[in-house]
């Protein structure tokens, strides 16, 4: 297999970024492209090295930036004119049809630079239904040389309109093992535990490298603690709820629902379960004997209905949420 150029994609994108090139090679790449798969697989690194070579003034082997040119400095610097980003104005919040109809208007226009205007919507599924359909007829008539980049991990939101007038491209998660040695060649510190790391990120690196620098490794010791002392009546959850607010809540979710689903597995496997969180193995399997699965299957559906609210809530009282969640949590054990 013919080996890629480009030393700045990520291992398991070589095969995205091999197709793409000989599309481009052979006058065949789209108009538009949506970019799917998991948080943390680097799709955005990988739409900002693909535009960089593209608009590159003198790549190297016909698909590497040089890194050199003035457009690459322009890329580099995020002020080059035919590279347009377009994302919420705030994160979790949409994507308005004002930002669309302004990157339509460019779209109509010929590139500055000459070359291509590239445009990225990350994330699609933020647009609302007004954006979407301004962005619905500039995608059945783009101008030549206009390349549209939507980005999604969850495609599904997207109207069937917008991914029927996109070339998919799907980043899947990589094997296990090339993760692993990827993310040991990005962390300064040897006493992470990277298999452990890379579970609480699903399998993506970028997202466990992420997890790292937000410091949530710790956090996360912090918040088991308090659920195990929760359950067993030793902590106050109204306490426990005003110290966890100033946390990121999104964060706070994950870790709490990657709890309860390892203690599911240990309930329904009989200590045989792949748990995410192996090193509190001990500590389920004691909650285990105290908890009926019913209750834990409730709990679960609980903080899961809680979670979706909580994405859809722009001015959410975080203490009244946490509350809630935990003194639910010990009053199954009561």
């Amino acid at each position: 297999m013919q080996s890629i150029n480009n030393k700045n994609i990520l291992p398991w994108q070589t095969k995205q970024w091999r197709l793409l090139w000989e599309a481009k090679k052979n006058n065949r790449l789209p108009h538009a492209l949506l970019f799917t798969g998991a948080l943390g697989l680097g799709k955005m690194r990988f739409a900002e090295e693909f535009s960089a070579a593209l608009l590159c003034d003198s790549p190297v082997a016909e698909e590497n930036a040089c890194g050199t040119c003035h457009a690459c400095g322009l890329v580099r610097a995020k002020s080059h004119p035919d590279l347009i980003l377009v994302v919420p104005d705030e994160t979790g919040q949409v994507i308005k049809i004002d930002q669309i109809r302004s990157v339509v208007s460019a779209s109509n226009e010929t590139a500055m630079q000459g070359g291509y205007r590239i445009i990225i919507i990350n994330p699609a599924h933020a647009m609302n239904q007004y954006a979407a359909n301004a962005l619905l007829k500039t995608l059945e008539e783009t101008t030549p040389k206009t390349l549209f980049i939507l980005m999604s991990e969850q495609n599904l939101r997207l109207p069937l309109t917008i991914k029927s007038r996109c070339q998919k491209i799907a980043f899947q998660k990589p094997i296990r093992q090339i993760a692993l040695t990827w993310l040991r060649s990005q962390l300064a510190s040897s006493e992470i535990d990277v298999e452990l790391l890379l579970n609480i990120a699903e399998g993506a690196p970028l997202q466990a490298l992420a997890l790292v620098e937000k410091g949530v490794l710790n956090l996360r010791q912090t918040i088991y603690h308090g659920l195990s002392e929760l359950s067993q009546g030793k902590a106050d959850p109204l306490h426990l709820a005003v110290q966890w607010q100033e946390h990121d809540m999104v964060v706070l979710f994950n870790l709490l629902l990657n709890w309860l689903r390892d203690l599911l597995r240990l309930q329904l496997t009989k200590q045989q379960a792949a748990l995410v969180n192996y090193d509190y193995q001990a500590v389920f399997l004691n909650l285990t004997q105290k908890l009926s699965r019913k209750n834990l299957l409730h709990y679960l559906t609980l903080v899961q209905e809680r979670y979706a609210n909580m994405l859809n809530l722009q001015n959410l009282n975080r203490q009244l949420l946490l509350e809630e969640l935990l003194i639910g949590w010990r009053s199954i054990y009561a």
